[in-house]
């Protein structure tokens, strides 16, 4: 029973150490913004080891930048600046 509550304990680890990389946070952030922007263009990104964060040109302005910070463990949208 020990054996099978450590490889839960394993799994659930490996599962919480998933790292998202830059394709993929690009790839979040242009599906999110594309719900309300069209068009949106990478500009750039940035990893602090806990955060992607991810600038985007949106809309038709070429001054309109906008920045979502997403979690590198689990790829979820923790904020946006506009």
């Amino acid at each position: 029973m020990r054996k099978s509550l450590e490889k839960k304990a394993q799994s659930n680890d490996s599962q919480l150490n998933v790292k998202i990389d830059i394709n993929k946070a690009i790839s979040i952030s242009r599906r999110f913004l594309e719900q309300y922007h069209s068009p949106v263009i990478f500009k750039s990104a940035y990893n602090d080891e806990k955060t992607w964060r991810i600038s985007m040109e949106v809309g038709l302005s070429k001054n309109d930048i906008m920045e979502v910070a997403i979690d590198t463990g689990t790829g979820k949208i923790l904020g946006y600046n506009h």
